[in-house]
């Protein structure tokens, strides 16, 4: 078993959609309304299918009416993309701030299982954090597949 897809809700799908594609590389392979079928939720309400360059999928929805706005994430909530070097992260933390983004500060040299990591936290709106990273070698984490 592998994981298939993120699904992440928005309140502007469009604007999430250039966000991901714009900052983090990911393409648009369909975009439209969710259809009226049995047994999938929020019909009607606007989606993104992106692809990433490492073959990751993330399914963009519209936050469902029935939220009211208000953010569908716990606090703490946030997804990770990692980065090949330190300086990637310096970069991307340039570029999201250049961008209006209000990335938090980058930490540096912090360990966890068996790595040492670069890390930060940046918003990207409905509540929704992205965590852009760079980790070294550890034989906890990087075990064949």
């Amino acid at each position: 078993m592998h994981l298939d897809h993120l699904n992440l809700c928005a309140s502007d799908v469009p604007g999430m959609t250039r966000t991901m594609v714009r900052h983090f590389g990911y393409t648009v392979l369909q975009e439209g309304s969710i259809p009226d079928r049995p047994g999938v939720p929020n019909p009607g309400n606007s989606f993104s299918f992106l692809l990433g360059q490492d073959g990751s999928y993330i399914v963009i929805t519209q936050i469902p009416a029935a939220v009211g706005g208000a953010s569908c994430y716990p606090a703490q909530f946030h997804f990770g993309l990692m980065q090949d070097t330190v300086e990637a992260v310096h970069q991307k933390h340039a570029e999201l701030l250049d961008a209006g983004f209000g990335p938090g500060p980058i930490s540096s040299g912090f360990e966890v299982l068996g790595a040492t990591w670069t890390a930060f936290y940046c918003p990207l709106g409905d509540g929704l954090e992205i965590e852009i990273n760079h980790r070294t070698a550890s034989a906890l984490l990087d075990r064949p597949a």
